[in-house]
């Protein structure tokens, strides 16, 4: 089976795994929890798509001694014609603490759309 799982790691990941999940009505997938409760991985089935939210760490276990953050990834969500509400819910939800790059509104490729940079540093285009 082939997939493609957007990831995101953000200080507060139980935090923003219940602010994604309302932005996008969103069910809850995957999860993998330890033998103390604590969630390892957990997957947000947003319309069929994967995203993965996880806790940051200062450190990596893949061989960095630190993390970068940046909105150097953009990750948008293309909801589909007749799907506004759903733009609106989405962008409604993430714009508390968000810095908002382009209005909600007609898009040059799009008659509904938004791009911002959410409260946990994840930048958005959400449209449709």
């Amino acid at each position: 089976m082939f997939r493609s799982i957007l990831q995101i790691y953000v200080k507060g990941s139980d935090e923003a795994f219940e602010f994604y999940k309302k932005a996008f009505d969103a069910k809850v997938g995957f999860q993998d929890i330890d033998e103390n409760g604590t969630v390892i991985h957990r997957e947000l089935d947003v319309c069929g798509q994967a995203i993965a939210v996880g806790e940051a760490r200062d450190t990596t276990t893949s061989g960095g001694d630190r993390r970068i953050t940046g909105n150097t990834m953009q990750f948008c969500i293309q909801f589909g014609d007749g799907q506004d509400d759903k733009v609106r819910k989405a962008y409604e939800t993430l714009l508390d603490g968000s810095k908002i790059l382009t209005a909600f509104g007609e898009l040059l490729f799009s008659p509904c759309g938004v791009e911002l940079i959410d409260k946990y540093g994840v930048w958005w285009c959400l449209f449709v």
